[in-house]
């Protein structure tokens, strides 16, 4: 989900179980082809200001599934990681986030997508960060980011919902 195409070939994520029980590693590439998907691991961060409101970015359109508005942080479980750690490359990747984001496991979920020839198969554990540093959007991940209210996120999803990543509606419906 997160990191750009260029770095395809060349990453390998877990596959995992029902329950998200890392597995085994394959190459994304073969993951997210739509011939060969199987189940594989990834982990969404929200992070939250203390006035309430969550950092949602645009996705690069560079991006497989970019030009729409998704979570704060979103990548794949690789080699020698565990959910949170994977999630905290992301912060740093996407958002050039320097510190660790402490983080509360909300909930899981399983989703597809077909993107063309490309398909996301994915069993998601989403984290919510509470964070209130610097951040600086990377250019090739994030076009721009805007702050909203939960509310305002269910409102952008129910009525611009092609405009919103999959995992972004998903995560947002599990929401309270």
């Amino acid at each position: 989900m997160s990191d750009g195409k260029k770095n395809m070939a060349l990453e390998m994520i877990y596959t995992s179980d029902e329950h998200g029980n890392l597995i085994e590693l394959e190459s994304r590439e073969k993951l997210h082809l739509a011939v060969s998907s199987k189940l594989h691991a990834a982990v969404i961060g929200m992070i939250r200001r203390r006035d309430g409101k969550y950092l949602v970015q645009w996705r690069s359109a560079k991006k497989l599934g970019g030009s729409r508005l998704d979570v704060s942080a979103t990548t794949h479980v690789r080699k020698d990681e565990t959910y949170e750690t994977a999630l905290q490359r992301s912060f740093r990747k996407e958002l050039h986030i320097k510190e660790d984001v402490p983080l509360k496991h909300l909930f899981d979920f399983r989703y597809t997508e077909e993107l063309g020839d490309h398909k996301e198969n994915e069993f998601c554990k989403v984290y919510l960060g509470e964070y209130d540093g610097g951040y600086e959007p990377d250019e090739d991940e994030i076009d721009t980011v805007e702050f909203m209210t939960l509310n305002e996120m269910k409102n952008f999803v129910e009525t611009n919902g092609k405009k919103a990543t999959k995992w972004l509606r998903e995560t947002v419906k599990r929401m309270s």
